[in-house]
């Protein structure tokens, strides 16, 4: 399920944002937004886009951080 419009390193620099509790900025495009709004809502969703790009367990560090 790879986006199509954004970049691996855009979707990469997104998921580690999410992990680290990085706000969005305000000058973000729709695809980044729309990316990123998808991550946060769906824990699912967050692991498997992760794990497409080859990262493991980002989900229990997003999870530990609260």
């Amino acid at each position: 399920m790879a986006n199509e419009v954004l970049t691996e390193n855009d979707r990469q620099n997104i998921i580690f944002d999410v992990v680290d509790g990085i706000p969005l900025s305000g000058d973000e495009s729709d695809e980044i937004r729309s990316f990123r709004s998808k991550i946060e809502s769906d824990n699912l969703m967050l692991e498997f886009s992760a794990e497409e790009l080859g990262f493991n367990n980002v989900l229990f560090e997003y999870l530990s951080q609260g």
